[in-house]
Parts: C-alpha cells; sequence; structure tokens
C-alpha cells in the first residue's frame, strides 16, 4: 500500500495525472467513430474517451468509474437500468430439440449449458467535452451502447416524466427518485444517449443538425484525436488554454522556477494515451512553443521527479518503483514522458482515489 503521504501531498500531481490513465490494461481499444466527435463544437476546450466495456472485467473498475465517468452518465445509466427492470418480460423462442449426437454428448457427462446470463442495459463507450456557454465552460457527454429507445420512453411516461424540445429531440430533466440524480439526458438513437446541462444538449442537438461548426473542422484537436483514437482504451485531449491550466495546477512546483511561466504560457497541446499488454503503458506528448521550450520544460520536470524520487526512496517505496520506469525525452517542439505500470500498483491506486484528479 502507498503511504497516505504521498497521495496528499502536492509535488507529484503531475504523476498522479499520468498514473490516473493507466486504468485500461487491454490490449484491443474501441475506435470512437466521427459521427460521434461530429456531435461536438469547434470550440471544445478537451475531449476524453473511455471504453467501459474494456475495462468492466478488471478488479479496480468500480473505482475507475466512480472517480473518473461524470456523475451524470453514471446517474442516466442507473435510470436505464431501472426502465429496463419495468419491461414486461419477452417470450423467448423454444429451444430446438438435441440431435441423437448432442444427447450422446450429454449423456456422456458434459453439462448442459443454460441461457446466457441477462445482460443489463449499460453504456459501453463514453465521450465527454467541455464548451464555453453564456460565458462559462460546461461539459457534455455522449454514451454508445444498445439502447431500447422506445421502451425507455414508455417508461418516462409512465413515470409522468415531462420533456423539453429540442428541435427534432425530446430532452428530459434528471429524476432523483429514478436514479439520476443531476442534469438532463437526451435519447439520439438506439445506439446513442447524450447527458449533461440543458444549455449544453440544445447545442449538440444544433451542431448534429448542423446547424453549427462541429469539432471536425477543428483541425488542430482533431490531429490529436487521430494520434490517439483506437490506440488506447482511455485518452484525453486538451487545448492551450486546458494545456497552461492542468500544468499549473497539478504541477505547482515546476512553477516555481523563474523559467516556467514563460514556458507554461506558451504550451499547445496535450495528448495522452494507454497501450497495454502485460503491462500498461502511457504516452504523454506536450506540443510546447519550440524545441528550446522543450528541452526547458524536460528538464524542469526531471528535475521535480529527481526530488521526489530521492524522498520517496525513504519513505515511500513503492512509489520510487513508479518512479523508476518514468522515461523523460524531447523531439523537436515535442515532450513525450513515458510510464509503466504494473497492476500490482495499479490497485494501490484505485484504492486512493487516485482517478478523481482525472475529472
Amino acid at each position: 500500500m502507498l503511504s497516505s503521504k504521498f497521495w496528499v501531498s502536492s509535488p507529484m500531481r503531475a504523476i498522479f495525472l499520468l498514473l490516473s490513465f493507466a486504468v485500461c490494461p487491454a490490449a484491443h481499444a474501441n475506435t470512437l467513430d466521427s459521427s460521434i466527435i461530429s456531435m461536438f463544437p469547434k470550440d471544445v476546450r478537451d475531449l476524453k474517451y473511455a471504453d467501459l466495456s474494456g475495462s468492466r472485467q478488471y478488479g479496480w473498475f468500480p473505482q475507475f468509474q466512480v472517480q473518473v465517468v461524470p456523475n451524470d452518465v453514471l446517474g442516466l445509466e442507473q435510470l436505464l437500468e431501472a426502465a429496463h427492470g419495468e419491461q414486461p418480460a419477452t417470450e423467448q423462442p423454444a429451444a430446438e430439440q438435441p440431435t441423437e449426437q448432442a444427447a450422446g454428448e450429454q449423456s456422456e457427462g458434459r453439462p448442459e449449458e443454460g441461457p446466457p446470463p441477462e445482460r443489463l442495459p449499460s453504456i459501453d463507450q463514453v465521450v465527454w467535452a467541455r464548451f464555453p456557454i453564456s460565458g462559462s465552460a460546461q461539459a457534455v457527454a455522449v454514451g454508445m451502447g444498445q439502447f431500447d429507445i422506445e421502451g425507455i420512453k414508455m417508461f418516462l411516461n409512465s413515470h409522468g416524466v415531462s420533456s423539453i424540445s429540442g428541435g427534432t429531440y425530446e430532452i428530459y430533466a434528471a429524476q432523483p427518485d429514478l436514479g439520476m440524480p443531476e442534469g438532463y439526458f437526451t435519447l439520439i438513437d438506439s445506439r446513442t444517449v447524450a447527458v449533461g446541462s440543458l444549455e449544453g444538449l440544445k447545442r449538440i442537438l444544433e451542431i448534429r443538425a448542423q446547424k453549427q461548426a462541429n469539432l471536425l473542422e477543428n483541425t488542430n484537436l482533431m490531429n490529436l484525436i487521430n494520434q490517439v483514437n483506437g490506440q488506447a482504451l482511455f485518452w484525453s485531449v486538451l487545448d492551450a488554454v486546458e494545456v497552461q491550466t492542468t500544468v499549473k495546477r497539478l504541477v505547482p512546483e515546476i512553477m516555481k522556477f523563474p523559467q516556467a511561466n514563460d514556458v507554461v504560457m506558451k504550451l499547445k497541446q496535450l495528448s495522452i494515451s494507454l497501450k497495454a499488454a502485460d503491462s500498461m503503458q502511457i504516452d504523454m506528448r506536450v506540443n510546447s512553443a519550440s524545441a528550446k521550450d522543450a528541452v526547458i520544460l524536460s528538464q524542469l520536470l526531471e528535475a521535480s521527479m529527481l526530488s521526489r524520487r530521492h524522498q520517496s526512496a525513504q519513505d515511500n517505496p513503492e512509489l520510487a518503483k513508479i518512479l523508476d520506469g518514468m522515461i523523460i525525452t524531447t523531439s523537436g517542439s515535442q515532450l513525450n514522458v513515458r510510464l509503466t505500470v504494473t497492476s500490482d500498483q495499479m490497485r494501490g491506486l484505485a484504492d486512493q482515489n487516485i482517478f478523481n484528479l482525472l475529472m
């Protein structure tokens, strides 16, 4: 178990962020479809994606889901389960009679397999972003899965849930008694639902109706998305404003160096992705203003990590082992950070609520 001193100390918040992306150790990842990406506005500040279906098999998934996935997404999933629970059971087709060969195989002691357990409705993939509305950044999430739209609408109508017009779609308010305590949601189609603020949902519905520019037209952010999409089960991309804010918040020690502010204020983009096999490999790429800035940033990060590594060797050997696996390099104006985390280390991270830093 990692020392509590590590988790409450600010010097390693940058490492927290890196480790937090090592939460989906699967060799294959789903690709976020362009039709979903195009639902978000051109001026999004960041975009985060999680393949939940590829992560549910792992013991740390409950902590990951609660700490990372927006609360209104989890609430919507509970509402979907409630709607499913009130739907009448459908009559299943009669099973075919076993052939003589199959009967013989069963007589040889092979257990007869029953029907597979019923799968509750769930959101398999989720992507969320913040974008400016009325002077503030508001979040909207889009979930993908398999949804019985008509059954859900019948459930909502039976409970007297009224809707708000959103063009050709209906927007529903959160219903605490049905498991969804906050936000609004809309049912796009049998594979897509969206949840978030009322203004945010109205905007993505207008974008879907091609009344506003969408994220596909944001060349800079799309270049980052194309680099990580389909390559990881969890990824995040951030624009210049978000990168600068994130670095200042998560790595306050770097800002103590005189040259740090100038370098950080000129950061352009950030992407983080995970590829995993036997171990979890996290790649972080920060686009600086110049090759010189990238080198300075790498030196500042190395200095902070070296100091923390020395301290951890005495009071937190588990953290010291994690830091030993960090590789910091530069390529032109890009800073690259690579970190390898074992499954045992991941379990310790999950128990310490580390994934909260992704929100």
